[in-house]
């Protein structure tokens, strides 16, 4: 289930890219949560009977993932894609460290070998993305940084929340409050929504149906009590293998064949992790 979270994610980077030709990235990110939440509704009488104190630690998951969003466009303003996807790498270490001493969770030398043939594979395909300059300050720095952290943060959330909600009761309050930000977010800065532009724009569906299928087999994934955090930040390294093709079957990109041999270099982590 992780490995298909994993290659669903890595669609979305693509349609991302696709859809912003479109439209805004706050409008996207409005409508497509918005599109998510309404694909759960089904599932809104379950949701109903979590008890309240769960409803708001769902609240505080997706605060702290609309505060990983706004880190990550803050540091994008001022460096390059290719220098902030090196520094994305820093989320497997918060993930790493949160699983080993918050959740008590093992770190063997199979793990540590994979970790660093992931990271290794990670760092090259991301070398091969562009020369963009960019001013690299600490107040940027840091952002990245906050970024990464606060994406563990969720991820590390997610194994705790699952031993006492469902994944459908999850899916439907996190997505509703992720909304419920971004609708706030695209107020405060109040834009106009581009509507003839976002309805002829048929990529926000598609990824709001990735999210929610590829995020319900990641809780699913958490609500077992064998998954563990170190090793499923692993696994999520695969949505590599889509965007790489996705770059080269649909974008065009250079250095393909470079960029495959880095993505088989992941793949060999993930294999090794899981020995």
């Amino acid at each position: 289930m992780v490995l298909a979270y994993g290659l669903l994610k890595g669609t979305r980077e693509g349609m991302k890219k696709a859809a912003l030709q479109k439209s805004r990235s706050t409008e996207i990110l409005f409508f497509y949560t918005l599109i998510g939440w309404v694909f759960t509704l089904p599932t809104c009488i379950e949701a109903f009977a979590l008890a309240p104190h769960f409803i708001v630690f769902a609240f505080i998951k997706a605060a702290v993932v609309c505060g990983a969003w706004l880190c990550a466009f803050a540091a994008l303003k001022h460096i390059s894609v290719s220098l902030y996807g090196i520094m994305d790498l820093s989320r497997m270490v918060f993930s790493t460290l949160l699983g080993v001493f918050v959740l008590g969770e093992s770190f063997t030398w199979a793990k540590a070998v994979g970790m660093l043939l992931v990271v290794t594979g990670l760092l090259l395909v991301n070398l091969k993305r562009g020369g963009e300059g960019g001013e690299l300050t600490l107040t940027v720095l840091v952002a990245a940084l906050m970024n990464c952290f606060l994406n563990a943060v969720s991820g590390t959330m997610d194994k705790v929340l699952m031993q006492y909600m469902t994944s459908a009761q999850l899916q439907f309050w996190f997505m509703l409050f992720m909304t419920a930000i971004y609708g706030a977010v695209l107020l405060c800065r109040r834009e106009r929504v581009a509507w003839r532009a976002l309805a002829a724009n048929y990529w926000v569906p598609l990824m709001s149906l990735s999210l929610i299928v590829g995020d319900r087999m990641l809780f699913e994934a958490n609500a077992n009590p064998y998954s563990e955090v170190t090793l499923m930040t692993v696994v999520k390294q695969s949505s590599v293998l889509v965007t790489v093709l996705t770059g080269w079957l649909v974008f065009h990109e250079k250095h393909i064949v470079y960029k495959l041999l880095c993505t088989l270099l992941v793949l060999a982590g993930i294999f090794v992790a899981l020995l």
